[in-house]
């Protein structure tokens, strides 16, 4: 008998998408911070305009696809490239910026090459043990991450301040453009959609849609606590998650700063393995693939921390919504395409 896909529900992909989000907020760094409002109001419009834009990839799985890439036939070799090179500079990017979180923080314990390096090793052997696991694991992390955001909300020595909520003006216009614009770009989840639909049971509407809502939820919720109760600590550490557990204190733990890393550091391998799964899957060894890739992704690591290249420069920003649009709108449109060309009955 041939072996059975390995498969996934639509609950455990949508925690491996946010796990991914959640990465990216994490190493997300505030320079200077004075109201949150403008941001509030531009994660409700890009979340909206992904609500769109995902449609392609919903419409193609829940209408029966299986495999989308394998759906452009002879030009599918060359989309699988495409979406290996995003991805390793995703990862590459997601790897540099937590080395530099690492420097900035931990300066004297750790080396930020060194842990780019554990952490390509730790995501070739997470990747190699297949989707399943990732899922498997991606449940633990998310729900301590989860509880560990709550109990720091709880007992965090910052004051409520609702006054630092002030109202929009026609000024913020400009900055709700830019935090739009910004947002859409750390979009990459609908991509990763078209590929790990895969090896969903089922449930792609449930799997996208239930992204969105709790992603809003979550964001939303960590910025209007940055606003009302962080808003004078932030330009002090620069990371919004991390400001958060340096100023929650318990009368069992005096700093959550600490287990605040631990979180982070296994969620940063595991995000780093799915981007690694994601790009070996045109490899014809995965054992093979995920070497490769790993080592791809610490190679662009290491580069861009030492030439300190940042997420938010306008060249990334491009590659960035380029790749969305390319790998998550319109490959996923000409394999619908296609799809329906091969479905239509032949006529007499």
């Amino acid at each position: 008998m041939p072996q059975q896909k390995p498969t996934i529900s639509s609950s455990q992909l949508l925690i491996l998408l946010l796990l991914a989000r959640v990465m990216h907020t994490m190493i997300f760094r505030f320079d200077s911070f004075s109201s949150g409002v403008p941001v509030m109001a531009a994660l409700l419009i890009s979340t909206a305009v992904e609500a769109v834009i995902c449609l392609p990839a919903v419409v193609y799985y829940s209408s029966g696809g299986k495999n989308l890439i394998g759906e452009l036939g002879p030009l599918s070799r060359v989309a699988g490239f495409l979406y290996s090179f995003y991805f390793t500079v995703i990862a590459g990017g997601t790897a540099a910026l937590f080395a530099e979180f690492l420097q900035r923080e931990f300066y004297t314990s750790v080396t930020p090459v060194a842990a780019i390096i554990l952490l390509a090793a730790a995501s070739a052997y997470c990747a190699y043990m297949g989707i399943e696991g990732l899922a498997r694991a991606g449940a633990v992390v998310f729900w301590s991450f989860i509880g560990l955001f709550a109990v720091m909300c709880i007992v965090n020595e910052g004051g409520f301040n609702w006054l630092n909520l002030r109202p929009l003006t026609s000024l913020d216009i400009k900055s709700i453009f830019s935090y739009s614009i910004e947002s859409l770009s750390s979009s990459w989840w609908i991509p990763m959609l078209v590929i790990l639909g895969e090896h969903l049971k089922s449930g792609a509407f449930k799997a996208a849609y239930g992204y969105l809502f709790a992603k809003l939820i979550i964001i939303e919720t960590l910025v209007l606590l940055i606003t009302i109760v962080l808003w004078r600590y932030i330009g002090v550490l620069g990371y919004p998650i991390y400001a958060l557990g340096a100023y929650a204190k318990s009368d069992f733990i005096q700093r959550f700063d600490a287990i605040n890393m631990l979180v982070w550091a296994i969620n940063c391998a595991l995000v780093l393995s799915l981007y690694v799964f994601i790009s070996q899957k045109p490899a014809q060894n995965r054992k093979i693939g995920v070497i490769i890739f790993s080592a791809l992704f610490a190679s662009v690591a290491v580069y861009e921390f030492k030439r300190g290249l940042r997420y938010n420069e306008p060249w990334f920003l491009w590659f960035k919504l380029s790749g969305i649009f390319l790998l998550g709108i319109l490959i996923p449109i000409a394999a619908i395409i296609l799809k329906k060309r091969k479905e239509r009955p032949a006529r007499i």
